[in-house]
């Protein structure tokens, strides 16, 4: 892959707008906002086209929705090397058009003929209803003042979006191939994502490598792992990112402040062992939408899960699941041409829900997704999530045998759901931090 814009059609061209001259700039924590123009060097012709203005026209949303994927891609190539990641243009139209659960704005920085960067916003509007996520992306390889230019055209929007539909907590996340060591330690991490081929990942961590012990010794607060490199914090077991990384910087610079870290890693499918499912329990799995005799059980599990999961220092509020949220959530997965593959394991004798796991899968793709895994808490500990997980692996292989490895992404702080994953045999790739704005 490369940095070079691909031109954009004259009729998607017409709709763009010329960029505000007016715009401002969150302010750092602790200083008054300082107005920052949306026009400066290297941006004398950058406009603002947003999906919007182009969604009734579905070739030229199509369009529109290709350059978003297209600067995406780069960028997560840029940063991780795997541009695979990215939300595909089909399953953003899909989101689009067929979720009325979620505002949702797109824009992309338009400078000459070419598309140099886009912005997201999605907003919900069932719960958590001071909030949105945001994200940024800047096409890389631009000159500098350039790339500043349309970061700040694209801010400029994102603030303007949210201040209109009064969204007060902004949450926005960044991806690291490179790692502390107070994270994990270098041999548990593997090599940097860029290593990877994109096909199937080499190297990296054995199931069941040691992290270290949380009580040991930690780093110095102004020194790396390699001598010099400042470090950005969260609370002890939390993790800490690289405080110099340019993403790091670039969302300070926002006024956004680091809230969470989680892990990602993938696991090879085929590595993952076929278990039997012990006496005393049962396991059903399925294909698609969740069967009508599991709804009841997988709005428990998943209430359970919106409960317990670790979020950090965010102020995420949990959701509540019912059976028609559930049914609700298929429709959309569906919509998207995601296919959910998932296991269930229940008590034999009376069949309540133990716990859950489930993968999402693109139509098309390689590769899936970890979605939510849970057990009840009066049942953890013994062992049943790896069951689960390990089930549900073998339940994709038999199922989609073209699907060859799985993603997902932990909380640093969530120690036994990463000891979890190491002995199912999920390989570490990285951090993702987590920032937020706003709030408490």
């Amino acid at each position: 892959m490369n940095a070079s814009p691909a031109p954009s059609s004259a009729a998607l061209l017409a709709h763009a707008r010329p960029a505000p001259d007016d715009g401002t700039r969150p302010a750092e924590s602790g200083d008054p906002a300082r107005p920052t123009p949306a026009t400066g060097p290297g941006s004398a012709d950058l406009r603002l086209l947003r999906a919007a203005d182009v969604a009734a026209d579905p070739q030229l949303f199509g369009e529109f929705l290709d350059h978003v994927q297209a600067i995406e891609e780069e960028v997560l190539m840029e940063s991780i090397g795997l541009p695979e990641l990215v939300t595909t243009a089909a399953a953003r139209r899909a989101g689009w058009e067929s979720d009325p659960h979620h505002l949702r704005d797109l824009a992309l920085a338009v400078g000459g003929d070419a598309c140099l960067g886009c912005a997201v916003v999605v907003a919900p509007l069932r719960d958590n209803l001071d909030s949105a996520d945001v994200a940024v992306d800047v096409l890389p390889g631009l000159a500098p003042e350039t790339a500043a230019a349309v970061d700040d055209l694209l801010w400029a929007h994102v603030d303007a979006v949210v201040s209109e539909v009064g969204r007060t907590v902004l949450y926005a996340d960044e991806q690291h191939p490179d790692h502390p060591d107070d994270n994990y330690s270098a041999p548990a991490l593997g090599r940097p994502a860029a290593h990877f081929d994109g096909a199937r990942p080499e190297g990296g961590s054995d199931s069941g490598t040691a992290r270290p012990d949380p009580g040991a010794a930690r780093l110095d607060p102004d020194r790396g792992p390699n001598g010099t490199r400042p470090l950005r914090r969260l609370a002890p077991g939390h993790g800490a990112l690289f405080a110099d990384d340019p993403a790091v910087l670039r969302l300070e610079s926002r006024g956004f402040r680091l809230v969470q870290i989680e892990r990602f890693a993938v696991l090879p499918v085929s590595d993952v062992p076929a278990p039997e499912v012990p006496a005393g329990l049962r396991a059903h799995s399925w294909v698609g939408d969740v069967p009508a005799h599991l709804l009841d059980a997988l709005a428990h599990l998943l209430t359970v899960f919106e409960a317990t999961i670790p979020v950090g220092e965010a102020d995420f509020e949990p959701v509540v699941h019912t059976p028609e949220r559930v049914r609700d959530e298929d429709r959309l997965t569906r919509a998207r041409g995601i296919t959910a593959y998932g296991t269930v394991l229940l008590r034999a004798d009376d069949g309540a829900p133990l716990g859950a796991t489930v993968y999402h899968v693109g139509e098309g793709r390689e590769f899936g997704f970890q979605e939510s895994t849970v057990t009840v808490p009066e049942a953890r500990g013994r062992g049943y999530a790896v069951l689960l997980k390990r089930l549900n692996a073998g339940h994709l292989r038999a199922s989609a045998p073209e699907v060859e490895r799985v993603y997902t992404w932990n909380a640093a702080e969530n120690t036994p759901m990463l000891a979890i994953n190491d002995r199912v045999g999920f390989r570490a790739l990285g951090m993702t931090g987590t920032w937020q704005r706003g709030g408490g």
